[in-house]
C-alpha cells in the first residue's frame, strides 16, 4: 500500500496519540511521511524516542498566526486526521479544509462527538416503564439525514456544520463520532480517558458513590483499540481512494465521503447507575471507600456530576453505529467498559496518591 504524505492532531492526547500507534503498528514503514503537530514543547522527547523518524510541527491554535502556519502544513499533505480540541475549534478545521484547497485537493477525516445528538432543550426526565420506546435511536444509515440536521445549538454542531459543507470531489470529508471512549491508550503522552474515570475521581474524591437521579440514565460506548481500527480503516480506504489500482487518482474503496461520511461509533449502551455502583463496589473492596452505597443526585445539585460529561443526565437519546460496520466490515472485538473497571478505578487512585489495600 502507497505511503500517503498525513498531518495529525492531537497525538499528544489520548485518542491521536493510540490512533498513531495503531497506524504505525499496521504500516511502520509510513512513519517517515507522517507529521505530527505538537502544541507543546515538552512533549518533544517522548515522541523523539518512541517515533525517530516521525515528523514534528510545532504551533498554537492561540492566534491568527498560529492557525495560519497550520494551513500551510496541512498544504504538504494528503491526508489530515485530527483530533487535538478537534470537535469544538473551528478555526482549525477551517485551516484544515482551506489547506487541502490550496494543495490541489486531499481527504480529511475530522473528529466529533457524539454528544451531537444531545439536544440542549431536552430536560432529564425519566422514561416511565412502558415509555421505553421514546428513545430516540440516532444512526447512521438510515438516519444519515437526521445527523445532517441536528439542531444548531447542539454540541459541536457548528464545526459538523462547516465539515460536512466542506466536502467536494477534490477535497472529501469524513466525520468520525465516537461515544464514551475507555481503555488505556498507547499513545506516548496521554493514556487516560475522560467521562468515566472523571466519575470515578468524583466518587473516590467524594468518599461515596454518586449517581443522577435514579440511575437510568445512559450513553454509549467504545474501547479506544476498536475506535483506532475505525481510523485505521478509514485511512487505508482513503489511501485507496488517492492511490486507486493502475495508478490515478480519484478511484477509491468501500467508505462514503463528504455529505455521507459521518461514523458513529459505539459498541452497546451502558447505564451510568450500573457504572457508578460498580466503581463503588470495586473501590470499597479495594479499600477505598467505606461504603457500597450511592447517593442520587438531584436535577437541583446535577452540577456535582459535571466532570462526567453532558450524557450523565440523558434519558432520550443513543447512537448505532451501523455505516463502519457494512461498508468497512469493521466490529468492535475489544472488551466491555463493565470489564473495564476495575482497571479505571485503580488508575484513578494511584493518580490520586490513595492507598490501595488489596494491590495485585
Amino acid at each position: 500500500m502507497a505511503a500517503p504524505k498525513i498531518f495529525l492532531t492531537g497525538a499528544s492526547g489520548y485518542v491521536g496519540g493510540d490512533m498513531l500507534h495503531a497506524l504505525l503498528a499496521a504500516h511502520p514503514d509510513w512513519e517517515s511521511n507522517i507529521t505530527v503537530l505538537l502544541r507543546n514543547r515538552a512533549h518533544e522527547p517522548a515522541f523523539r524516542s518512541k517515533y525517530p523518524k516521525l515528523n514534528l510541527f510545532f504551533a498554537t491554535y492561540d492566534s491568527d498566526s498560529g492557525v495560519a502556519t497550520i494551513e500551510s502544513e496541512v498544504a504538504k499533505h494528503e491526508l489530515v486526521l485530527h483530533f487535538a480540541v478537534s470537535a469544538d475549534h473551528l478555526p482549525s478545521a477551517q485551516a484544515i479544509v482551506s489547506g487541502l484547497r490550496k494543495r490541489g485537493g486531499g481527504i480529511y477525516i475530522h473528529t466529533s462527538g457524539t454528544d451531537v445528538l444531545l439536544d440542549p432543550r431536552a430536560k432529564p426526565e425519566p422514561l416511565k416503564e412502558a415509555e421505553g420506546e421514546r428513545v430516540h435511536v440516532y444512526d447512521d444509515w438510515e438516519g444519515i439525514g437526521e445527523l445532517k440536521s441536528l439542531p444548531d445549538a447542539a454540541p459541536h454542531r457548528n464545526v459538523d456544520k462547516f465539515v460536512l459543507a466542506s466536502g467536494t470531489e477534490t477535497v472529501r470529508t469524513a466525520i468520525v463520532c465516537p461515544s464514551t471512549i475507555y481503555g488505556a491508550g498507547r499513545g506516548p503522552v496521554s493514556q487516560r480517558s475522560h467521562q468515566i474515570y472523571q466519575l470515578t475521581r468524583l466518587i473516590l474524591e467524594q468518599r461515596r458513590g454518586l449517581q443522577f437521579a435514579d440511575g437510568r440514565t445512559f450513553w454509549n460506548a467504545v474501547h479506544v483499540f476498536d475506535l483506532s481500527r475505525l481510523y485505521l480503516a478509514l485511512v487505508e480506504d482513503a489511501v485507496h481512494t488517492l492511490y486507486p489500482e493502475g495508478g490515478g487518482k480519484g478511484g477509491g474503496g468501500k467508505a462514503t465521503w463528504n455529505s455521507d461520511g459521518y461514523y458513529l461509533v459505539e459498541n452497546g449502551i451502558y447505564h451510568w447507575g450500573e457504572i457508578a455502583q460498580r466503581i463503588t463496589s470495586e473501590a470499597k473492596k479495594l479499600g477505598l471507600l467505606p461504603s457500597e452505597s450511592v447517593r442520587s443526585v438531584g436535577v437541583e445539585d446535577q452540577a456535582l456530576l459535571e466532570p462526567a460529561g453532558r450524557p450523565v443526565t440523558n434519558y432520550a437519546v443513543r447512537a448505532e453505529a451501523v455505516r463502519a460496520r457494512r461498508l468497512l466490515g469493521w466490529a468492535p472485538v475489544e472488551g466491555t467498559l463493565e470489564e473495564e473497571i476495575p482497571r479505571i478505578v485503580r488508575s484513578e487512585a494511584r493518580a490520586l496518591g490513595l492507598e490501595i489495600v488489596d494491590n495485585e
